[in-house]
């Protein structure tokens, strides 16, 4: 069954955590743009479902995704307003301005100065099933560590796996960790790959 756009904006606002979430919502009040949220219907949200729920009540399911990414991208949430963009199709009047990861034109980066993981980030969420093994290369890397593994391996679907894995360790690891990521991906998923390569 395909998603709604309310279960696309709770999967956006659970990767927002804790502080990301209370920034969105301070933001969300401040707006001055008519349907306004009252402060106190705000501050009832104590989830990402109940904040959904939120969006979709007071700006309709066409309306919240444009004022969803509008208030991402300013607080700064630029990757969650991109995947918004792209799973939706939806954009909003607001630029996005994430910026590029500038790399050499070679391996996972060619032909554009945006990283490969960057680029299909959306797809690979949604398309890499097997993604077990993919931990245990990045494992034996030591691009994750023992306790990041486990902490994906909890979650009970792939793409809330992949998700959370390109949001928390791949992240941080910056360049390194997208390119030791690429390669296992090549590795384990070769067709998957070369079908994102010819696109």
């Amino acid at each position: 069954m395909a998603k709604s756009i309310k279960d696309h904006l709770q999967d956006i606002f659970d990767d927002l955590g804790a502080g990301d979430q209370r920034k969105f919502k301070s933001k969300l009040c401040d707006r001055k743009t008519e349907p306004r949220i009252r402060r106190a219907a705000v501050e009832k949200v104590e989830d990402s479902i109940d904040l959904a729920g939120l969006m979709v009540t007071t700006f309709t399911e066409s309306g919240a995704v444009p004022v969803t990414i509008e208030i991402l991208q300013a607080i700064g949430c630029n990757e969650q307003a991109e995947e918004l963009i792209t799973i939706t199709g939806k954009s909003t009047h607001v630029s996005p301005t994430a910026p590029k990861v500038s790399l050499p034109a070679t391996g996972p980066s060619a032909p554009s100065t945006e990283h490969f993981i960057d680029k299909n980030r959306t797809k690979l969420i949604s398309r890499v099933h097997n993604v077990d093994c993919i931990l245990d290369e990045l494992l034996q890397m030591k691009i994750i560590t023992e306790e990041d593994n486990e902490t994906i391996q909890a979650e009970k679907t792939s793409q809330k796996k992949m998700r959370n894995l390109l949001m928390g360790p791949i992240k941080s690891a910056g360049t390194k960790g997208k390119d030791a990521l690429y390669s296992a991906l090549k590795e384990i998923e070769p067709c998957l790959m070369e079908d994102l390569e010819s696109q």
